[in-house]
C-alpha cells in the first residue's frame, strides 16, 4: 500500500516536472521570502525530474533507452563549461562549474521536455 503510493507519487512527479518546480518554488518562497533563491533551488531540484522525464518520454516514443547518450551529454557539458572557465583565466572552482553546468542542464532538459511532449502529442494525433 505505502509502496504503491510512493511509486505513484514518483511517477507523477517524473511525468509532470513542472508541477515539481511549482511546488518547490512556492514552498521555498513561503519559507525564505527570497524569490531568486527559491527560483534557483526549485530549478536545481527539478533538473533531476526533467532528466528522468526526458528519458521516460524518449523511451515511450522510440522504445529505446537514452541513458548512456544523456550521461555522455552531461559529461560533455561539464567538460565544456570547465574548459570555458579555464579559457577565461578564471580560477577553476568546482562548485561554480557544477552549478553552472547543472543550471544549463535545467534549461536544456526543459527545452527537450517541451519538444518531446509536443512531438509525442503530434505523432499520436497523426497516427489516430
Amino acid at each position: 500500500m505505502v509502496v504503491d503510493i510512493l511509486a505513484g507519487s514518483l511517477a507523477t512527479l517524473v511525468t509532470a516536472p513542472l508541477l515539481v518546480w511549482f511546488i518547490i518554488y512556492g514552498s521555498m518562497k513561503k519559507l525564505t521570502h527570497k524569490k531568486k533563491k527559491s527560483f534557483h533551488f526549485a530549478s536545481d531540484i527539478t533538473t533531476f525530474f526533467l532528466i528522468a522525464s526526458v528519458l521516460s518520454i524518449a523511451h515511450t516514443i522510440w522504445n529505446h533507452s537514452l541513458l548512456w547518450p544523456i550521461m555522455v551529454l552531461l559529461l560533455l557539458i561539464f567538460s565544456c563549461i570547465t574548459w570555458l572557465y579555464w579559457k577565461q583565466d578564471k580560477d577553476i572552482e568546482l562548485i561554480k562549474i557544477i552549478k553552472t553546468a547543472w543550471r544549463f542542464n535545467f534549461l536544456l532538459f526543459f527545452m527537450c521536455y517541451l519538444l518531446l511532449c509536443a512531438y509525442g502529442l503530434i505523432t499520436r494525433i497523426i497516427s489516430v
